[in-house]
């Protein structure tokens, strides 16, 4: 009676284990035949009860939490590696790519040419859209560079970018003064702040008596002119002499210092005249920083001569009290007379 018992639950087993795979395929064909179905029914259920999947989600990072910080670490791992590889693999390939360019670089040119031909002819449209998206990305990587050769472009010919910036704003004229107020708007700070910047630098120079500030683009013809003269100033031979003249250095002239201390003044004073609409108050101070100046240097003129003079008294004093054989005579002042000049023999 036992065996035939454990016969019957065994057999029972089998049948439960064998129903429940049976439902699982069945599931999984289900699954299989309709899957858009269910993935559409999911998607209509997760965004009509985002709370629920919000809920759910958080529940399940609860309770698996071991599990999917390891899941996490093995997809970095895998990532990384794979990421590795790939870069590895681009480096072996470009390396390839300069090895058979460098063993024949006609041959490589003829293949490649052949082969956008065959791209062309097989798909045109695709073609030229690959090849605006490779321009678009190479450019992009090497803005800068471009920029600049641009610019040096631009600065060695101005006249076709100025020409061509006329053309444009003749025919655009609307649309560029519209950018030009909206990016004013939107930045108006930065261009407050700019203008701020500029007029506190000009009354600063207009201030010291400098003149304005007048800077000019060189071509490159000139700019290798220049380059070819300074290499030529710089690298050739010193004799000893010109050494010796070079470190001690031309002296200015009295006269070219007068020149240029009177050209300074008027270089002030125009600059004055033509920053304040009052045309008296710039010339009123310049005369009252012109006598500032003149008094400044008599005062110094006196001091110098003031401390000379009592230089040679003391010492003139010292060698009269050197050289005396009697005792210096008292001096009275009499009411009435002025006193006798000083002398080597009263001092």
């Amino acid at each position: 009676m036992d065996s035939e018992a454990q016969g019957a639950s065994r057999e029972k087993v089998r049948t439960e284990s064998e129903r429940l795979e049976r439902r699982r395929e069945s599931r999984r064909r289900y699954r299989e035949r309709h899957a858009d179905e269910l993935r559409e029914q999911s998607r209509q259920w997760k965004a009509a009860h985002p709370e629920k999947v919000k809920e759910y989600g958080v529940r399940y990072r609860a309770a698996h939490l071991e599990q999917i910080r390891t899941s996490n670490r093995e997809s970095a791992r895998v990532k990384r590696a794979a990421d590795r590889k790939s870069v590895a693999s681009a480096k072996r390939r470009r390396e390839k790519g300069r090895e058979r360019y460098a063993a024949d670089p006609k041959a490589h040119r003829e293949y490649q040419r052949k082969r956008r031909a065959a791209q062309r002819a097989a798909d045109p449209e695709g073609y030229r859209k690959a090849k605006k998206q490779r321009t678009k990305r190479w450019r992009d990587s090497h803005r800068d560079e471009q920029n600049a050769k641009l610019r040096a472009k631009h600065r060695d010919n101005p006249e076709v970018k100025r020409a061509a910036a006329e053309r444009y704003y003749a025919a655009h004229g609307d649309e560029v003064r519209e950018r030009r107020r909206a990016y004013y708007w939107a930045n108006r700070e930065q261009q407050l702040e700019t203008q701020r910047r500029w007029r506190a630098r000009e009354k600063r120079r207009r201030e010291a008596g400098l003149p304005p500030r007048r800077l000019h683009r060189v071509t490159a013809a000139e700019r290798a002119a220049n380059a070819s003269e300074a290499e030529e100033f710089f690298s050739r031979a010193r004799t000893r002499e010109e050494v010796k003249q070079m470190r001690r250095g031309p002296r200015t002239s009295t006269v070219e210092l007068a020149q240029w201390n009177r050209a300074s003044v008027r270089a002030r004073l125009a600059s004055a005249i033509s920053a304040d609409s009052d045309a008296v108050k710039p010339v009123a101070a310049s005369e009252r920083r012109r006598e500032s100046e003149n008094l400044t240097a008599r005062g110094l003129k006196a001091k110098v001569a003031a401390a000379e003079e009592e230089r040679m008294d003391a010492i003139a004093r010292a060698i009269n009290d050197r050289l005396r054989q009697t005792p210096r005579r008292a001096q009275v002042h009499r009411p009435g007379h002025a006193p006798p000049p000083r002398t080597i023999d009263n001092v």
